[in-house]
């Protein structure tokens, strides 16, 4: 295990040696931020030089112009106050002319009374908030790039998902992206890098009451890194931050991912959870898989979802922390749910869990079992998600979702992800489950599962959960 730990330390230190292409460096973004952070952070001094054009409009997320403390705008040797309209200020004289602006965020005050995690919200002491939330951002920025610096008073770090500016000693990504940006946050947090294959995962621990030790913590964050990292053949992200927040009733909370400029991933992990608990966890794996595609479009975020849902699993079984008939019993007791029932539309109107997270699950299936079937399973889903992958397409940002399945057909030679949507997006598809457990080979057998080595495509179901460096065409396991 390589866990480096750095307390009381920005993660940004740790994270400024990562090798991964990123966009040359600007010498002189769009947008600067200098961000001060007061005592404990709890009010945050801001300055903001934005280029000619830019100023007109600028606004925060909802609710959150109400912790903006004297808002100015430099004109001459004098500073103006500028004119506010709930979450949106405007400054006409930036519409033609480069502007520099300064303010105070009360970043306390609105933690503890917006108390929303896409928002603001406190940790014990450990303010959680993303940069839109108190950075003043252009309504019409577009993919001009922002650049931010970050400072901080000793006993407070600055923890975000946003990744690195290549100097590593700022962050940058384009102003569209600043709106959805990846989770933030400033306070006492322990913070930890583990190198896992092609990038790093940058845990950041915030204050709670819990019986897990640190380094238990970071070693359920390495298995999942490495899982993932071994399904994707390499971390699908230079660098993934990990919030953890020790907090409820429950061992493993829920978790849920935001990209947008880079990757960050919230986990709750309950004040009693056993390392037991973190052995049997899925939903850490299930969320860093989220990072290796691109943010889709509303209507299919079941695409989002149903890869998660699918490759989890496979991946852990890979690894060997899932067994392979834990893997395929999974599988026959979900799918099902994915299945439309009498009168459901396609995948892009269905909305339901069931539709959202199986469908979508079902969907990445079929496609791995008709790739390999195509090919002689020489290609799989494996290869079409690497291959999106590869083409650029991770949470950090947003495409169409016909991009994505070109991306992955080209990469298997196929036109199976295309062709499926055409039959599962748009309108709903019959699926023979019975049928395709058959051809696997895959015998439910009261609460277990059995398998039928004589089966069709007996081999077909080895080659999804045998571990390999090709995630396909591999021998062995069951």
């Amino acid at each position: 295990m390589t866990i480096r730990y750095i307390l009381v330390a920005p993660v940004l230190a740790a994270a400024a040696a990562v090798a991964a292409p990123r966009p040359a460096r600007l010498v002189d973004p769009a947008v600067r931020y200098v961000v001060a952070a007061g005592e404990g952070a709890r009010e945050l001094r801001v300055e903001a030089t934005l280029r000619s054009g830019l100023g007109g409009t600028l606004a925060l997320d909802r609710g959150m112009g109400a912790y903006v403390r004297d808002p100015e705008v430099q004109e001459g040797e004098s500073w103006r106050v500028i004119a506010r309209h709930d979450d949106r200020f405007d400054i006409p004289s930036c519409r033609s002319r480069p502007c520099r602006i300064r303010y105070r965020f009360a970043l306390a005050e609105a933690a503890q009374q917006v108390h929303d995690r896409n928002r603001a919200t406190e940790q014990q002491g450990a303010f959680l908030a993303p940069p839109s939330s108190w950075l003043f951002r252009p309504v019409e920025g577009g993919d001009a790039r922002f650049r931010l610096e970050v400072t901080t008073p000793p006993g407070t770090v600055f923890v975000t998902g946003l990744f690195p500016a290549p100097d590593g000693v700022a962050y940058e990504a384009t102003l569209d992206d600043l709106e959805e940006a990846p989770y933030s946050g400033f306070g006492p947090f322990e913070t930890a890098r583990i190198d896992v294959p092609g990038g790093v995962v940058d845990v950041a621990i915030a204050p709670g009451e819990r019986e897990l030790s640190s380094s238990a913590l970071t070693a359920w964050a390495e298995r999942a890194g490495r899982a993932v990292a071994g399904y994707y053949a390499h971390y699908p992200v230079p660098r993934v931050l990990v919030l953890i927040l020790p907090a409820g009733r429950r061992p493993i909370g829920f978790g849920t991912t935001l990209g947008n400029g880079g990757a960050s991933i919230m986990m709750w992990v309950g004040r009693s959870a056993t390392e037991a608990d973190l052995a049997r966890d899925w939903v850490l794996t299930h969320e860093m898989i989220h990072t290796a595609f691109p943010n889709m479009p509303r209507t299919q975020r079941w695409l989002e979802e149903g890869i998660a849902t699918y490759v989890e699993p496979i991946a852990r079984a890979r690894a060997g922390t899932l067994s392979v008939e834990e893997m395929w019993k999974g599988l026959v007791n979900g799918l099902p749910k994915g299945l439309p029932r009498p009168g459901d539309p396609g995948l892009d109107e269905a909305r339901t869990w069931g539709s959202t997270y199986w469908g979508g699950a079902l969907f990445c299936f079929l496609a791995d079992l008709q790739i390999r079937e195509r090919t002689g399973n020489r290609r799989s889903l494996d290869d079409a998600l690497r291959g999106i992958n590869a083409g650029g397409g991770s949470i950090a940002v947003r495409w169409p979702l016909r991009r994505a399945l070109d991306a992955g057909d080209r990469a298997t030679g196929t036109h199976v992800l295309r062709d499926l949507y055409g039959k599962m997006g748009e309108a709903p598809m019959k699926v023979d489950l019975d049928d395709l457990w058959r051809r696997l080979g895959v015998v439910a057998d009261g609460r277990d599962v059995r398998f039928d080595d004589r089966a069709p495509l007996a081999s077909v179901r080895r080659s999804i959960t045998a571990p390999s460096a090709s995630g396909h065409a591999a021998a062995g396991g069951r």
